[in-house]
């Protein structure tokens, strides 16, 4: 029979206890991981099958299926990819996510309180979160541009280029209605999903074992290795590390989402304005950014987490 028995956890903050100071016994940590990786896998399947099967259903080009798409590919195409992209989030992380969650931590309430996602944040604490991937953004445009510089295989520089050029078929929109797809479909699943999966239970899990800045750490190259986009991984990674800091001090799984699904919207919104002439801003194109730029945000981001980290413990007191 497997062991059940808590885990040593980790000496600075322990997210698992309870005021009472008692606490149910949990599954070992990589069992948990393991599980998780099990529903991920076979959930990303049945979303890929789905999506076969649609295409077959309704007689579209099989390209769909492999999320190929052009900068000028047609309205119908890109809401097939969006369908496909849809699908395949939702299954991927969200589904998958919570199915695993609810295996390990039945019923609902205790799987919610397992992430931390029972309670609405304070809305000074919302902005927080907020605020600190906004002031952050001259920086991981810095680490962008450093990872530009990094050498990498032709297989990955061919695979970067279709998946830059799919991006920017998505990101044509024509009307309200499509920037209204987008933004659930580029900031909100991900948001809940990814958010679920890599803060609420990967790094959930990790912390159990490792230092809390380590399990940052590690949950956030995870994270940036999972998209498969290795031109974008350092600043993926700090966008990560930011959201993983964000859970751990704040405990509630509500502030990172919000943050991840403002940091995607914008982007979204901005290329909505800039393909409509509203703004002269491309958000596609390379924007350098000097390093003294990119040192005033490093600054402005520990200000802040100093900020957040004295008034969450303020509130909680």
């Amino acid at each position: 029979m497997e062991d059940t028995r808590v885990e040593n956890q980790a000496p600075e903050d322990n997210w698992n206890s309870n005021p009472g100071g008692y606490r149910p016994a949990e599954p070992r940590v990589r069992v948990v991981l393991l599980g998780l990786l099990a529903s991920c896998l076979v959930f990303s399947t049945l979303g890929g099958l789905l999506f076969q099967a649609i295409v077959q259903v309704a007689g579209w080009d099989t390209s769909a299926v492999y999320g190929i798409l052009a900068p000028d590919a047609p309205p119908v195409e890109r809401w097939q990819t969006r369908l496909l992209l849809a699908l395949t989030h939702m299954f991927s992380f969200l589904i998958a996510g919570w199915v695993a969650l609810r295996f390990f931590y039945a019923p609902t309430r205790q799987a919610l309180e397992q992430v931390q996602a029972l309670k609405v944040p304070l809305p000074r604490t919302l902005f927080g979160g907020i605020l600190l991937v906004l002031v952050a953004i001259p920086l991981v445009l810095y680490t962008y541009n450093l990872n530009q510089a990094l050498p990498l295989p032709e297989s990955l520089k061919l695979i970067e280029e279709q998946t830059n050029e799919s991006i920017r078929g998505l990101l044509q929109m024509d009307n309200g209605l499509e920037l209204l797809a987008n933004l659930v479909l580029i900031a909100l699943l991900p948001a809940l999903g990814e958010e679920l999966v890599f803060r609420g239970i990967v790094q959930r899990q990790l912390m159990r074992r490792l230092e809390p800045w380590t399990a940052l750490l590690v949950t956030a190259a995870i994270f940036s290795f999972i998209h498969f986009q290795f031109e974008g991984f350092l600043p993926r990674m700090v966008l990560g590390f930011l959201l993983g800091w964000l859970y751990w001090r704040t405990r509630n799984l509500w502030v990172p989402i919000a943050a991840h699904f403002v940091n995607n919207g914008i982007q979204v919104v901005g290329q909505y304005l800039y393909s409509n002439e509203l703004s002269t801003v491309d958000l596609e194109q390379d924007i350098e950014v000097p390093a003294s730029a990119a040192l005033f945000s490093v600054f402005l981001v520990v200000v802040l987490m100093r900020w957040i980290d004295r008034s969450f413990k303020i509130i909680h007191r």
